[in-house]
C-alpha cells in the first residue's frame, strides 16, 4: 500500500514540475526563419513586414470580377499607407494571387506576390522588399520567360538567409522541365546563387524515359560556352541531368551525358526553334 502511495506522490510531483516549468517558461518568440501564406482582402495586424521588428497592419487588396472570376488589380497597404499597385489593364488579369510573407534568419522580410493566369502562367511574379515607403522587386519570379514559355513558381522555400525557389517552364530546349534556384542575401540584395540546376523533372520524367535523342548535329562543350571536346550527331542517345543558366536568364545550356562517351554541355535555346530544329525528338511543347 505505501508502495502505491509513493508511486502516486511520485507522479503527481513530476506532474506539477511540468507544468510550473510550462508557466514560468516565456512564450517562444517567432521563429527566425518564416514562411506565411497569406490571404488577399484580409488584414493582418500580426506581422512584420517593414523589418523594424514591430507588427504592422498589412492588406493585400484586389478587386474581384465576379462576372469573369478574375482579379482586376491589386494593391498592397502597410500602415493604411498603398506602397504597391499592379495594373489593372486587360493583359494583367489574374484568376488568383499567391501571396507570401517570407523572414530570412537575419530578420530581413519578403512579400513573394504571384499572380497567376491561363496555363499556369506568373506574369509579374515578383518578390518584394519595403524600402522608403515602397515595396521594391527584389527577386523576378517570372524572368526565366527568357528561355521559354509557361513559366510558374512550384514551391518557394526559407532556409537561413536564402530563399529556394521551384520553377516549372515550358523551355525551349526540352519542353517541360522543373528545377531550382536558390537566392542568397548578400549586401542589402537577393542574389542567384544557382548557375546549374539540376532537373527535377522532364517530359521523359513522364514518358519514364531514360535517353534523349538527339535531333541535330551540336558540340559537345567541356564547359558552358567552353571548348569543343565532341560531336552529337542525330540520333545520339545522352542523359541530361542539369542546366547552367546565367544570373541573366539570357543563356542556357544543358549538360550531356552521351551513352557510352564523354560528358560535356551543349548550347539551349532562347527562342522557338520551329518543330523541325528541336534539339531532342523527344521534346514537345503544350500550352
Amino acid at each position: 500500500m505505501k508502495a502505491k502511495y509513493f508511486t502516486r506522490g511520485l507522479v503527481a510531483a513530476v506532474f506539477l514540475l511540468a507544468v510550473g516549468l510550462f508557466i514560468t517558461m516565456p512564450a517562444s518568440a517567432e521563429a527566425k526563419t518564416a514562411n506565411n501564406l497569406l490571404e488577399v482582402n484580409k488584414t493582418y495586424t500580426q506581422y512584420d513586414v517593414t523589418g523594424d521588428k514591430k507588427a504592422d497592419t498589412l492588406l493585400i487588396s484586389t478587386s474581384w470580377n465576379q462576372r469573369y472570376e478574375i482579379c482586376e488589380g491589386c494593391e498592397v497597404f502597410i500602415n493604411g499607407k498603398k506602397v504597391f499597385s499592379r495594373n489593372t489593364s486587360p493583359t494583367l488579369y489574374a484568376y488568383n494571387i499567391e501571396v507570401r510573407r517570407l523572414k530570412l534568419d537575419n530578420g530581413k522580410i519578403y512579400l513573394a506576390l504571384i499572380p497567376t493566369v491561363d496555363n499556369d502562367d506568373i506574369p509579374g511574379a515578383a518578390i518584394y522588399q519595403y524600402k522608403k515607403g515602397k515595396l521594391k522587386k527584389a527577386i523576378d519570379l517570372d524572368s526565366m520567360s527568357k528561355i521559354g514559355n509557361h513559366n510558374n513558381v512550384r514551391k518557394i522555400i526559407v532556409s537561413g538567409n536564402k530563399i529556394g525557389v521551384t520553377y516549372g517552364e515550358m523551355s525551349y530546349s526540352l519542353g517541360a522541365m522543373v528545377f531550382r534556384l536558390d537566392y542568397q542575401y548578400k549586401k542589402g540584395k537577393m542574389v542567384q546563387i544557382t548557375t546549374k540546376p539540376k532537373l527535377k523533372e522532364t517530359y521523359l520524367t513522364y514518358q519514364k524515359k531514360t535517353y534523349w535523342t538527339a535531333n541535330r548535329t551540336m558540340n559537345v562543350l567541356k564547359s558552358p560556352g567552353g571548348k569543343k571536346i565532341a560531336t552529337l550527331k542525330p540520333g545520339a542517345k545522352v542523359k541530361i541531368d542539369k542546366i547552367y543558366l546565367n544570373t541573366k536568364h539570357t543563356k542556357i545550356y544543358l549538360h550531356v551525358k552521351i551513352k557510352g562517351g564523354k560528358s560535356g554541355w551543349v548550347k539551349g535555346l532562347t527562342k522557338y526553334p520551329g518543330e523541325a530544329a528541336i534539339l531532342f525528338k523527344e521534346v514537345m511543347y503544350a500550352g
